[in-house]
């Protein structure tokens, strides 16, 4: 493998890179999905992108769940660990767990397969209380694994309520929770609805404590929308393993879609003589 972490000089170290923190990250950090990639292109993954990535999300909720076999689930959880990548499944299974009434066998059964983190979101069942919430994320700090709680729901009759999401997502910190997710669904309806209810719960949270979800299917709208609203460090989830360069070319000012930002900070400024060398 020719590549190189970040932390090393590149072909054209002479030029000064925008600032970009190194892992393991407390802001900017980045979370793809791996939809049930094969150990291939897993490797293929790590190899291109690794540097940029510090958690993989498994979302193939089925194969995860009922089909993948348990070698073959540790083997890929093990190389991500290897390459400095932290791994969780998504909610999902979490709520099939929950409905099922076995989260505590759920809880023990991630970690045995070696993933480093659970996610705890109820948008698709019935609401847990707050008490049955906290005890989810118990379950999963017992287990040893981080746990990452999501606000929202995955098809909203209404939008999203700033007090309501505060009041639980900093009841979740409390109980331990690692990340505090945004369903994408709900940031989408924002987006387009123009509210100001992600601004109200950003001046609420602390910054390394909450991550937004991108997709799938509107990656790039919420990407974007995120990245200017919030800057190149906001934590972002749900991107797809052939958008993880896009999203770090972004970040780094240097992508299209946000009007290559990075030469902003040039304007008006002399451009200096052409040298030789």
């Amino acid at each position: 493998m020719d590549r190189k972490p970040m932390s090393e000089p590149g072909c054209f170290d002479f030029l000064t890179p925008p600032y970009r923190s190194e892992k393991p990250r407390e802001r900017g950090i980045t979370v793809i999905s791996d939809p049930g990639l094969s150990i291939a292109d897993m490797r293929s993954l790590v190899e291109v992108a690794g540097p940029f990535i510090d958690h993989v999300k498994f979302t193939d909720h089925v194969g995860n769940l009922w089909r993948n076999r348990e070698a073959w689930m540790k083997e890929k959880t093990a190389y991500y660990k290897n390459a400095g990548i932290d791994t969780l499944l998504g909610g999902i299974p979490f709520e099939i767990a929950a409905v099922q009434g076995r989260v505590g066998a759920y809880m023990a059964r991630v970690a045995e397969l070696g993933f480093t983190g659970v996610e705890v979101s109820e948008d698709m069942m019935e609401p847990l209380g707050a008490d049955e919430r906290v005890k989810a994320i118990k379950a999963g700090l017992d287990r040893g694994l981080h746990v990452f709680t999501e606000l929202g729901r995955k098809l909203p009759e209404a939008p999203l309520d700033a007090d309501e999401a505060i009041e639980m997502g900093l009841r979740d910190l409390d109980a331990g929770a690692y990340l505090v997710v945004i369903e994408k669904s709900d940031i989408l309806k924002i987006i387009r609805e123009k509210r100001d209810v992600l601004h109200r719960i950003v001046e609420k949270f602390p910054r390394d404590k909450l991550i937004f979800e991108t997709g799938p299917g509107e990656e790039m709208e919420i990407g974007r929308w995120l990245l200017g609203e919030f800057g190149n460090d906001v934590n972002l989830e749900n991107i797809r393993p052939n958008n993880a360069l896009m999203f770090e070319a972004m970040r780094h000012g240097l992508h299209r879609s946000i009007d290559y930002n990075y030469f902003e900070a040039f304007a008006g400024k002399p451009i200096p003589p052409v040298a030789g060398g």
